[in-house]
């Protein structure tokens, strides 16, 4: 477009101040083209989507388990339309699955393996747009895709607190190849139809509709389930277990079904709390009804990750099932929003390739800050936005990887996408954001996407080209350092704003629209938004009346991932922390003045904490004052009676324990909060060297989350209780064996380090958590291991348990070089 047309057309549309300054932005980008520094992009071999020959368009499949063998008995059926004239073989995905039939259109085929598969010799002729069904039946001993808990526990006599009896599986990335022999790819989407037999008296969940739960007259079920739309394979689920089921529906008739332990029914209002909020959210926010018909979610044990949103049945770990009191320190809300916004992006839509993966996780981490603060206020939106920034700045710290691209990882995909998003939507406005994103989902549903689809969206949707925000914010890496100062001169207030960021080929400077506010000392305020785009610049906001300035914000209520240098006086930090109309700004000031003496912050603080009521602000103030061994220790009695948990926890994290203060910490063992009441105790116990047993008798017959309490009962109990100082440990060794969920062993395994406490039965559950398939059990087995290995007798038990336990080749081979013994 000519550069008087382009400004022709800007003219001829109604523009807020952000689309004026962007037209601004791009005619300037325009007319400078011709002098553009060299633009440079990464590489990424993960934007290639995968060949293949057909077009998957249903799968049914039928399995039955042998879960104490850990083995997978299934039939899997396989319709395809041929992409191609001649489909000699079709390729499915398998490593060691053994298939003992294989059939095309009821035709016996062959079959052969390799390391990753299975090659079908379907020898199809002019075949192309043709149908057929492939049919393999098969068996696999899979160690990765699906997981068998606690089959191999022989006792299990406390079925609240003990390990569950479960399947389940998890198949992103590409992890249910190891079950199914299939197209395991991203880029291809199909209808699932699985059906399961099992014992009766556990329920299974899978995908879609229930069509049919069958009694077979000989002990178990046969649960058909299908999906009502098709979706990427890796979105295929199973869990199974002796679960309850609770069945709501969202304003709109949606079904939702929570499926939980029936064991712990205390637990099941705080962890399925807001689900249906949730979705009613999503599809007000969003534009789109929920596709999927119903949805349910489901909770398993020693899960790999926190959830998964496998499509219409999001698997979420057991370690956001919670009763109140530990609600308050961990809870499954924004997890819960997170995998529910996935349903549309992630599920509907799905990226293509894994270059354009942030299109599902960045999506699914924005949202659930716009439902917290539809919940708790604007102002936790503004604060959960900020975290995210925060976590893309460190991530910035070690490298200048773009949010599009596959090596990237989660700091980019999840809190770095959100905050672009977050920044799109405050440049673009509100309602143009949704237009485009409703435009992008009802274009695309149940297909594939790439970052092109949604730039294109936008455009369509609003008339306005997000070409350049894409392109600095997404395709290139990196993030703006602005430089910040300002002075009174006889035009008004002038700005000074300089990149200071490294710039080099995938990072530049940046062009940004910037929300300037000048505050004055009489209240007023005047409020300019300036587009940024060089390296230095100097902008004026004109002041006619020569009024006296308090403060000035750059970036008035922190819309921009960024890092800022503003350096201001003590006086206007204090003016911020009590006038700024963003409750980003105060905290900004409140942080700064920390940096102070207390003398010069202490009456601000006093001020602030009287006015303030957001609850990050209340503790960050909280923080501050009780940490100053000079506060009145009546202002820490006080400050610990505040109703938020997150100011409690900042009183007894960092206020001293003295004897005028000792008061509040007793107090603080019967708080509400499992977490501080262990703080509370940890530090009471090293503070008091006598009635210790008086102590523990406040956590005596409390669990806490994940038996923190009790295995701090058992640990300090063997200082307090001598003569119980074996069972105790004893008892602590019970704990890290696999009768207990994950968290369980580990918080039962680091007591024991603590205590030095090792034994055969020690180091045989510390072998059997070090052989488990999740990470995050086994590495601190490991850690606690080579610790115990230093140790000479130690290290002898160690070679004793390895040689005499029973393990196969296999696991010997892998705990002898793991840890080199």
């Amino acid at each position: 477009m000519h550069l008087w047309a382009l400004i022709s057309y800007f003219r001829s549309i109604t523009m807020n101040k952000y689309v004026a300054l962007l037209a601004l932005g791009i005619i300037s980008f325009y007319a400078k083209s011709q002098n553009q520094d060299m633009v440079c992009y990464y590489d990424d071999p993960g934007k290639h989507e995968r060949n293949r020959n057909i077009d998957v368009t249903w799968m049914k499949l039928n399995v039955s388990f042998a879960p104490k063998e850990g083995k997978v008995m299934g039939t899997v059926s396989h319709t395809f339309t041929a992409l191609q004239d001649n489909v000699d073989t079709v390729f499915l995905d398998g490593p060691n699955i053994e298939v003992s039939k294989a059939t095309l259109d009821g035709k016996t085929i062959a079959t052969r393996k390799n390391a990753a598969g299975i090659i079908c010799e379907t020898g199809l002729k002019n075949a192309y747009k043709s149908n057929h069904t492939l049919v393999l039946e098969y068996t696999a001993l899979p160690k990765h895709g699906i997981y068998f808990v606690g089959w191999n526990v022989e006792t299990i006599d406390d079925p609240a607190h003990q390990t569950r009896r479960q399947i389940w599986t998890q198949g992103q990335g590409i992890d249910n190849r190891h079950w199914i022999p299939m197209i395991d790819d991203r880029g291809d989407k199909f209808i699932t139809e699985v059906t399961v037999k099992f014992d009766k008296e556990y329920k299974v969940l899978s995908n879609g509709a229930l069509l049919e739960k069958k009694d077979n007259k000989d002990g178990t079920l046969t649960w058909h389930y299908q999906i009502n739309h098709q979706h990427a394979g890796y979105l295929l689920m199973l869990a199974i277990d002796k679960y309850a089921v609770k069945s709501t529906k969202t304003k709109r008739g949606t079904p939702i079904n929570f499926w939980y332990y029936p064991e712990q029914p205390q637990n099941l209002e705080p962890s399925s709390l807001h689900s249906e909020r949730i979705i009613e959210f999503l599809e007000d926010e969003i534009g789109v009804a929920y596709p999927w018909g119903s949805y349910s979610q489901v909770m398993v044990q020693d899960f790999l990750y926190g959830a998964m949103e496998n499509t219409s049945a999001t698997t979420f770990g057991d370690f956001f099932w919670t009763d109140s009191r530990a609600f308050l320190d961990r809870n499954y809300i924004g997890v819960n929003a997170h995998e529910a916004t996935h349903q549309w992006f992630g599920d509907l839509i799905t990226a293509r390739n894994d270059a354009d993966h942030w299109l599902q996780e960045s999506f699914a981490t924005y949202y659930p800050g716009w439902f917290t603060g539809s919940v708790y206020g604007i102002d936790e939106a503004y604060w959960y936005f900020r975290g995210n920034m925060n976590g893309a700045i460190a991530a910035g710290e070690k490298n200048s990887y773009p949010v599009r691209n596959s090596e990237s990882g989660s700091a980019r995909h999840y809190p770095k996408g959100a905050s672009v998003l977050f920044m799109l939507q405050h440049i673009m406005g509100r309602d143009n954001f949704r237009r485009g994103i409703q435009l992008y989902l009802e274009r695309h549903q149940f297909n594939g996407v790439l970052t092109s689809d949604l730039e294109k969206a936008f455009l369509d949707a609003t008339g306005m080209n997000m070409d350049w925000f894409f392109d600095e914010w997404i395709y290139r890496g990196g993030e703006p350092n602005f430089k910040v100062n300002w002075e009174t001169d006889a035009n008004g207030t002038g700005i000074t704003v300089e990149q200071i960021h490294k710039t080099e080929g995938t990072v530049g400077l940046f062009r940004m629209p910037v929300d300037i506010a000048v505050y004055y000392i009489d209240g007023t305020i005047e409020r300019k938004t300036i587009m940024v785009d060089k390296a230095f610049e100097k902008f004026i906001i004109p002041n006619p009346s020569k009024l006296p300035v308090d403060f000035v914000l750059f970036d008035e209520g922190s819309f921009i991932l960024k890092k800022t240098t503003f350096d201001k006086t003590p006086g206007q930090l204090r003016a911020q922390l009590a006038k700024a109309e963003f409750m980003l700004d105060r905290y900004d000031a409140l942080v700064a003045l920390g940096k102070l003496p207390m003398i010069e912050r202490k009456e601000a603080l006093m001020n602030a904490w009287k006015q303030e009521t957001n609850k990050n602000m209340l503790a960050e103030i909280a923080r501050q004052l009780v940490s100053d061994p000079n506060t009145d220790p009546g202002f820490i009695q006080t400050a610990f009676g505040n109703k938020h948990v997150e100011v409690r926890k900042a009183v007894v994290n960092n206020a001293p324990l003295n004897d005028a203060t000792a008061e509040t910490f007793k107090s603080a063992l019967k708080d509400s909060s499992y977490n501080i009441v262990e703080t509370a105790l940890l530090k009471l116990w090293a503070y008091y060297p006598f009635n210790k047993a008086s102590l523990l008798d406040n956590i005596k017959n409390l669990d806490g989350q994940a038996m923190a309490l009790k295995v701090r009962y058992l640990e300090l109990g063997t200082e307090a209780f001598p003569d119980m100082k074996e069972s105790m440990i004893a008892s602590l060794a019970v704990l890290c064996g696999n009768q207990y969920e994950f968290r369980t062993r580990i918080n039962a395994m680091q007591a024991l380090q603590r205590l030095n406490a090792c034994n055969k039965v020690v180091i045989s559950n510390l072998f059997d958590a070090m052989l488990n398939f999740n990470s995050r059990l086994n590495a601190p087995a490991k850690d606690v291991l080579v610790y115990f290995k230093q140790q000479t007798q130690n290290l002898a038990l160690m070679k004793e348990v390895l040689r005499t336990g029973k393990y196969n080749d296999e696991e010997r081979t892998k705990l002898s070089k793991a840890l080199d013994i």
